[in-house]
């Protein structure tokens, strides 16, 4: 489940678990505020933060309605912490060395570096890296003036650390399907801000490294009291190793399922693989055996028909 728009996340998935012998369907929330029943299955829900407070209400009632059918249902609305939030509580936990400050609050940075940022979707950063208070003010009004709304802004301290070996940043990543966690690959990039990967910014020794973690992953008790945190069963976690510790930077519930395998590193290759035959296999082992009966959503939509999404599209 998940906006229409980012419904491509999961495009891969079916052909994955089909070999399974497992059907899937990719369901949008614009679809779902419509239907006046659901048929019986394993539900994963996504993409909370690109839903309002009045669309998570009735989420969180339809998932009532399923779970009281009996249906496994994976991410509960109700206990879903947006991005800051999630940092705020992960700092005051000791889990992070960093947080983060709202400015709609007139939090101010008292530590240096910082960035600016949406708090909701994924857009990314909103400036470079900001050394002191008025290269902040500077940022935030630049922001406000191209249109961002000063409640959905957020400035996050800077957590992260340069490679002296390669001249680049690591990011590290990792999913959790119900109770499994799965290591994923590292994203090796020159910039700090480590989004899509650059060639040449990992040694063959780190690939073998991450390949050797995908059968010993030494960070899974980090991963799964984070997501405990966040409230989440199902996403993909970000994080950094900085001075030897990890440090989470979000987690995503509706995260990019399809890498490509191809790669001039032969532990790379593998380690990809090795990925998505067992994201394909942990959601497939959520299946379980259902009925033809629908169950019926009547009820859930109530009081909400004008607040909904627009029109429905397929």
């Amino acid at each position: 489940m998940s906006t229409f728009d980012h419904a491509y996340t999961f495009r891969s998935l079916p052909r994955f678990l089909s070999r399974s012998g497992v059907g899937s369907i990719r369901l949008s929330y614009e679809l779902l505020f419509r239907l006046p029943c659901l048929p019986r299955g394993t539900y994963l829900f996504t993409d909370f933060d690109r839903l309002s407070p009045t669309e998570l209400e009735i989420t969180a009632r339809v998932q009532e309605r399923l779970r009281g059918a009996g249906l496994k249902v994976l991410n509960d609305p109700r206990r879903f912490l947006p991005r800051d939030a999630l940092l705020k509580r992960l700092y005051r936990e000791g889990v992070n060395r960093f947080t983060c400050h709202h400015p709609v609050f007139d939090e101010c940075p008292d530590r240096f570096p910082v960035f600016l940022r949406t708090i909701s979707g994924h857009r990314g950063v909103l400036s470079d890296l900001l050394q002191d208070p008025a290269a902040a003010k500077a940022a935030l009004e630049a922001a406000l003036d191209a249109g961002y709304p000063l409640r959905d802004l957020l400035f996050v301290e800077y957590a992260a650390e340069w490679d002296p070996e390669t001249g680049g940043f690591h990011k590290h990543s990792a999913f959790k399907v119900g109770d499994r966690i799965i290591r994923a690959n590292t994203v090796n990039e020159g910039s700090w801000m480590a989004k899509h990967g650059e060639p040449g910014m990992a040694t063959p020794a780190q690939y073998r490294a991450e390949r050797i973690e995908m059968d010993a992953f030494p960070h899974e008790e980090f991963v799964r009291r984070v997501f405990a945190a966040a409230g989440l069963d199902f996403g993909r976690i970000d994080f950094g190793i900085v001075d030897g510790r990890p440090q989470a930077y979000e987690v995503n519930s509706n995260p990019y399922m399809r890498y490509k395998v191809q790669h001039e590193n032969a532990d790379r290759c593998e380690t990809i693989k090795m990925l998505q035959a067992r994201l394909a296999g942990a959601i497939a082992d959520l299946a379980e055996p259902t009925s033809r009966w629908p169950v019926s959503l009547r009820g859930c939509f109530r009081a909400s028909k004008n607040l909904l999404r627009g029109p429905c599209r397929l």
